[in-house]
């Protein structure tokens, strides 16, 4: 009998503590999944944000840069048929470019005098805007962003607006205006169907959703003094602008028409005052994924063994949440990170692209394939010299390949790419390569330069010089003359590459030195934080850092290269002593730099000097197989003279003269257009000699 009470006791003890167990558990598991959805919707929330706040701002500076062209300038000053044409031609290659919907431009009156959309049915042409708002605040100087249902077109948009000033005065001319398609935006934010987004003015007003239906209404019920003063200012267009049905019971749960409850999220958007982001979850979605796996769990089974295992299960089921959601956050964190990298890749203006170790094309930007007439897939997966002139071909598989990859780098290589349509252009490319842990090469970084325009200069240059040799004494004036006007184009074609080195080095220090600065920041951040919890994930946090940090390492290298900072800021002397230096390390060929007490240098000179040594160098390294180089900067009697020697092969100089190979024409050009004299000596066997001399002004 005592057994028997024992047993009962026993068995009442186990049912009401496995009753207890399962209810503190549901309890338990349904706060803590409320929490948990809570904190998910939270960073969703903060996601959604960012990428709403970067689409709506994406053309903030492009409106700035449209406002700048001198084709609008005229076009509001002129008002004339070629004017006009040309501020069409801007406006349409800044809508292709950018994929925008309309770009446009209005006069000081808030009239349209010229559009991409020009020929469309809702054309701008002729409209009058002065009752916007992004009018009303350009005109006053006032750059503006502005969100509304377009009056002609009936889309929805994002208008950036900037002011257009005559030369040297303070009043604005006209405006010039980028429409983006709010429906794009809509369709890039990745908003999945488990969630409702609405992006809604100050007045509550639903302009952007993922759910259609609820579009153009309202959070809460509208007063008619409100409604009037919304249907004046246009923005929505006529109305009526009807309540969506929901009702708020506190800021953080909202009902619907039909009784379905929803955990709701607000979040300001910074960039326009008074507008919000609000997010809902369905709370049955929510009770569901926490009822459904309960009740999979419950049975006998479970019964019989929840004495025994019910607080490892809960405690296990606990540890293993929280290692899923860390996962999570980092896989989230890792995926931004490359979506940052990627947007960085694309929309750089230069040529850029990525071949693996076999020479296939893994990755080209969209200046790339803008530049090509290629679309992305269409070059994918086929080789680099696919896209060469035989020449190039035989050139890239015989010396470029196999120097790059033993080296790792390669500087202004000669090639010549055959676009889509048979064109055929030249471009100068320069590429690091992408190693991986062991330091063999995954994969290369390359940008390429056009230089098409520059080499047809060139070519007109020389063939121009071979017909002026053939004309008589009597058309000697007009040989000098024709000779001066070439030799200004060719100084202008290398000061345009100047600059545009100069700008590259600038886009890829400032730009992606700064994205990869902030990914480090992140990843040290995520490796301090996992480093006690986790220390595979911390361990990946730390691999991360490591590869950050070597691609800064390649865009400094690659910077410096492309447009050393020292030669600006420090003086030729410092730039040729750090690039001598360099060549050194890269090369292990000794190099040797001696200079004696050197001037200012005006920056023509310096450049001239600097990129000469730099061809000199790049030759010695291709051709001579040199072990030992001197560079030799001297002054005196007011002549700056440098020298390059090596000990190399050496070439003949009746050869040397007969094809001018090996880089001379443009070591002679950039001598010249200084005014100065470049003089190479060499026999074979006893190496090459670079002579350059200039005489600077008397100071």
């Amino acid at each position: 009998m005592r057994l028997r009470l024992i047993l009962l006791v026993l068995s009442l003890l186990a049912f009401l503590s496995a009753s207890v167990g399962g209810y503190l558990y549901y309890s338990s598991l349904k706060e803590s999944a409320l929490k948990d959805t809570e904190r998910r919707t939270a960073a969703r929330v903060a996601m959604i944000k960012r990428n709403l706040v970067a689409s709506l701002s994406e053309n903030t500076k492009t409106v700035a840069a449209l406002s700048e062209m001198p084709a609008l300038f005229n076009m509001l000053s002129r008002r004339d048929a070629p004017s006009l044409d040309a501020a069409n031609a801007i406006l349409d290659r800044f809508k292709r470019t950018l994929g925008v919907d309309v770009c446009y431009l209005m006069d000081y009156q808030g009239n349209t005098v010229a559009s991409s959309n020009r020929y469309s049915a809702d054309s701008f042409v002729g409209k009058n805007f002065a009752f916007r708002p992004y009018f009303q605040e350009a005109i006053h100087s006032t750059p503006a962003t502005y969100l509304a249902l377009g009056t002609t077109s009936g889309k929805r948009g994002v208008y950036h607006s900037f002011p257009v000033f005559e030369k040297g005065e303070d009043l604005p001319i006209g405006l010039a205006v980028i429409k983006a398609s709010i429906e794009q935006i809509e369709k890039e934010s990745d908003l999945t169907s488990d969630e409702i987004v609405l992006v809604t003015d100050p007045d509550g007003i639903i302009f952007i959703s993922n759910q259609s239906q609820w579009l153009y209404h309202s959070l809460a019920p509208l007063s008619e003094a409100v409604k009037t003063r919304i249907k004046k200012t246009r923005q929505f267009g006529p109305g009526p602008w009807e309540w969506s049905g929901l009702t708020f019971k506190n800021p953080q749960i909202a009902t619907d028409r039909s009784g379905n409850a929803y955990l709701a999220h607000r979040i300001d958007l910074d960039i326009f005052p008074g507008w919000q982001v609000v997010h809902l979850t369905n709370l049955k979605a929510i009770a569901k994924s926490i009822s459904d796996p309960f009740l999979r769990m419950t049975g006998p089974i479970i019964l019989s063994l929840c004495v025994l295992i019910g607080f490892a299960v809960f405690f296990l089921y606990r540890k293993a949440s929280r290692e899923i959601i860390k996962r999570r956050a980092v896989e989230a964190a890792l995926r931004e990170s490359e979506k940052r990298y990627r947007r960085l890749y694309h929309n750089t203006p230069a040529m850029l692209h990525s071949i693996d170790t076999q020479g296939r094309l893994v990755s080209v930007s969209n200046h790339w394939g803008a530049a090509m007439g290629y679309a992305r897939e269409e070059v994918i997966g086929h080789l680099l010299t696919d896209f060469l002139t035989l020449e190039s071909r035989r050139y890239a598989v015989d010396e470029v390949f196999p120097d790059f990859f033993k080296t790792g780098v390669c500087t202004d290589i000669p090639y010549k790419f055959i676009k889509k349509n048979g064109e055929i252009i030249s471009v100068l490319l320069s590429a690091i390569a992408d190693r991986d842990r062991t330091g063999n090469i995954k994969r290369t970084l390359a940008v390429s330069i056009d230089v098409t325009e520059r080499n047809r200069a060139v070519q007109a240059l020389k063939l121009a010089k071979e017909e002026l040799s053939r004309r008589s004494i009597d058309l000697e004036r007009k040989v000098r003359k024709r000779t001066h006007q070439l030799r200004r184009l060719s100084a202008s074609i290398m000061e345009k590459q100047e600059q545009e080195r100069s700008a590259i080095a600038r886009e890829l220090h400032d730009e992606l030195g700064q994205v990869l600065s902030a990914l480090r920041m992140d990843a040290v951040w995520m490796k301090a934080r996992l480093k006690k919890t986790d220390s595979l994930a911390a361990g990946r946090a730390r691999t991360m850092c490591e590869l950050i940090d070597k691609n800064i390492e390649d865009v400094r290298t690659m910077t410096i290269r492309l447009r050393p900072g020292v030669l600006d800021d420090l003086g030729l002397t410092d730039a040729l002593e750090w690039f001598t230096s360099d060549f050194e390390k890269r090369t292990s060929v000794a190099c040797v730099f001696k200079h004696s007490a050197i001037p200012p240098v005006n920056s023509d000179v310096a450049t001239a000097a600097y990129r000469i040594t730099q061809e000199a160098l790049t030759n010695i390294i291709r051709h001579a197989d040199a072990t030992h180089v001197d560079v030799i900067l001297r002054f005196g009697d007011n002549i700056l003279t440098l020298a390059v020697s090596d000990n190399g092969n050496g070439v003949n100089t009746s050869e040397l003269a007969e094809s001018e190979g090996l880089g001379l024409v443009g070591m002679r050009e950039r001598a010249g257009l200084v005014g100065g004299e470049l003089d190479v000596q060499s026999q074979k066997g006893q190496g090459v000699r670079v002579f350059f001399s200039v005489r600077l002004p008397i100071r």
